[in-house]
């Protein structure tokens, strides 16, 4: 199925209460009320097999100290049923396109579904500054700049594509955190380590700093030890028409940073084998400008959710990454409700995946797959991001992700730390600890 024929199966689908565009005339539902802060739809689907949000995991589970992993909330669920490749007609209403092409591609592929969970949840004060800033935020400067929105999400109802992206860059992720996962491209006769990385992250603007940089980034290479201390440094940017999205890059532990002004739209991204462009990274970071974004609606579909079972500290990747996709016994699907957003090049650009779908939380408003499309029509990759709750926040966020090149039997998975330390949402970082000339200490690899 090529990004047209799947847009028209979309099309020709009814669309769930609530949908955008509300026409003005309708009663816009209240947020915290019919909708929740965030603007999902509080209530359980129709059928029930999404329940009612009711707040999310807040409270750490009886035992767990900080530094180790958290167990899962969700192990004595049952496999509620399994969607494989001779199921693909039945269930293709609640399919991503990507989905439905590894289902295609892969006979050994399934889709293990499980009970829903409304796990995600947030502190009151992103709640509060969420309401505000549905009466508050705007875009100007061609639509692209942000300005109003201050700590939550920034259009909590939204009413175009932009709005909707804007919200998953500013998504609800914590002051700051720190983590260190590792990087995996599964071969044929083994498993390769790429790299392990730390990432380092820090949000002025969920900490309610306004002005400046709304959001820093670093990713440190700690592995292989020949590119020990490689490190890409990101500022992102609310107005990319005054202060554009930057970036740096040092080689090794004692090289010179420099800017790194390719480090955007469809530029390798080095850390992925080729496999993943600059802007998948977070399954979509950089500027907006480049692309049309259409809010098509609001669907229930199986998508990658409470991904406790990957990331348990006693499973190695030898022991679930297969050659081609991940063992499907480890993971874990569940139906919600998303937003879908499709992406189109604007004219006279030009871009190696010129078309995407993206399918957006609602509970969180974190991109959990997305499709990407040749300038054929053509799907040749396909990401995921399996995220699990971090209640001593709290925070919903993923765990790793997966891209898929669809061309081959290739696929990478970024961000495995079963064998290593849990993110750490306590640690404090600034600003400053993201200047360029930071990069300049000598053998310093944070």
């Amino acid at each position: 199925m090529n990004r047209r024929q799947f847009s028209s199966l979309l099309l020709s689908l009814p669309a769930l209460p609530y949908a955008a565009p509300i026409a003005a005339q309708e009663k816009v539902p209240a947020l915290g009320e019919e909708l929740t802060p965030f603007g999902a739809v509080r209530g359980a689907s129709r059928t029930r097999a999404i329940p009612a949000w009711k707040g999310g995991l807040t409270r750490v589970p009886n035992g767990w100290k900080p530094g180790t992993h958290l167990p899962d909330p969700y192990d004595e669920d049952g496999r509620w049923f399994t969607v494989g490749p001779a199921d693909l007609d039945r269930y293709k209403v609640r399919l991503s396109a990507g989905l439905q092409a590894m289902l295609t591609k892969y006979p050994s592929f399934e889709i293990p579904v499980f009970p829903s969970n409304r796990s995600a949840a947030a502190p009151q004060r992103v709640y509060d500054e969420s309401i505000e800033n549905a009466k508050r935020a705007k875009l100007g400067e061609n639509g692209l700049a942000l300005s109003g929105a201050r700590v939550g999400v920034p259009f909590p109802i939204p009413a175009n594509g932009v709005q909707a992206m804007w919200n998953h860059i500013l998504r609800w992720r914590g002051n700051s955190f720190s983590r260190t996962g590792a990087t995996i491209l599964p071969e044929a006769g083994g498993i390769h380590t790429a790299a392990v990385y730390r990432e380092d992250w820090q949000s002025s603007y969920a900490a309610g700093i306004d002005g400046g940089r709304p959001f820093h980034y670093r990713r440190t290479t700690l592995m292989p030890k020949a590119e020990a201390g490689t490190t890409l440094l990101l500022h992102g940017t609310l107005n990319p028409i005054q202060a554009g999205f930057a970036a740096w890059f040092r080689q090794g532990e004692t090289g010179k940073p420099v800017r790194a002004p390719d480090f955007v739209y469809d530029t390798p991204d080095p850390a992925s084998g080729g496999i993943r462009t600059a802007d998948m990274l977070d399954m979509f970071s950089g500027p907006l400008d480049r692309f049309d974004f259409a809010l098509v609606t609001r669907r229930e579909m199986y998508v990658p959710y409470n991904a406790n079972r990957m990331n348990t500290p006693n499973l190695a990747p030898v022991d679930f990454l297969w050659l081609g996709h991940p063992n499907p016994q480890f993971m874990r699907y569940e139906m919600h409700r998303v937003w879908i957003v499709e992406a189109r090049v604007k004219p006279n650009f030009r871009h190696a995946l010129p078309e995407r779908t993206y399918y957006l939380d609602e509970d969180t408003w974190q991109i959990v797959m997305a499709d990407h499309y040749d300038a054929k029509g053509d799907l040749v990759r396909y990401a995921e991001a399996h995220g699990i709750a971090y209640p001593q926040l709290p925070v919903f966020a993923p765990a790793l992700e997966i891209t898929y090149d669809l061309t081959g039997d290739r696929y990478m998975v970024s961000g495995l730390d079963n064998q290593l330390a849990p993110p750490d949402f306590a640690k404090t970082l600034r600003p400053e600890d993201f200047a360029p000339d930071t990069l300049e200490r000598k053998r310093r690899r944070w």
